[in-house]
C-alpha cells in the first residue's frame, strides 16, 4: 500500500460512520479508529491513526530502551501527517544525525491535509537520532528524533 492510497483510506475512514478499521499485511500493519465522542463536547469524531512498518516496531524498541539511558531530549510529532526531511525532493535536510541545531532552527516538516507543518527545535544540541524515514506517516506524539543538549 503506498501513500496515496493510505491518505484515501484515512479520508474514507473519517467520512465513515465506521468506528474502527484494522489492516494486518506481510510488510505493514494500519489501525484506523475515531474516539468516542462522549466525552467531549465535539461533535464530530477525530480519526486516530496507527501505521506500523514490522521492522520500524523492533528498531523503535531498541531507541526507547537507550533513550531511556542516554536521556536525550525527544522531538515527538505534534500531529500526525508525513514526515519530510528536506523542504523539496532536491533540497538538503534540514538537519542531520551529528549536527548542531540552535532552539527554534527547523528540523523537519509534518504535512497534514495539504499544509506544511514546520517542527522547530526546543533546545540547543546535537541531533543523535532520526527515527524516521523520508516521506513516511508519522502518528501523533511519535518520537521523530532525538537531540543531546
Amino acid at each position: 500500500m503506498d501513500l496515496r492510497q493510505i491518505k484515501n483510506l484515512m479520508k474514507e475512514f473519517g467520512d465513515s460512520k465506521i468506528h474502527k478499521l484494522e489492516i494486518n499485511d506481510i510488510n505493514f500493519s494500519i489501525k484506523l479508529e475515531k474516539e468516542d465522542n462522549n466525552v467531549f463536547a465535539s461533535p464530530s469524531h477525530t480519526p486516530v491513526v496507527s501505521f506500523t512498518d514490522n521492522a520500524t516496531v523492533k528498531e523503535q524498541g531498541v531507541i526507547e530502551k537507550e533513550v531511556e539511558v542516554n536521556n536525550n531530549l525527544l522531538v515527538r510529532s505534534p500531529l500526525v501527517g508525513t514526515f519530510y526531511q528536506s523542504p523539496s525532493p532536491d533540497s538538503e535536510p534540514f538537519a542531520k544525525v551529528n549536527q548542531k541545531v540552535n532552539k527554534g532552527d527547523v528540523l523537519f516538516i509534518v504535512e497534514a491535509m495539504k499544509v506544511m507543518n514546520e517542527i522547530t527545535s526546543p533546545v540547543n544540541g546535537t541531533v543523535v537520532s532520526i527515527n524516521v524515514k523520508d516521506t513516511t506517516m508519522v502518528e501523533f506524539d511519535q518520537i521523530v528524533m532525538e537531540i543531546i543538549e
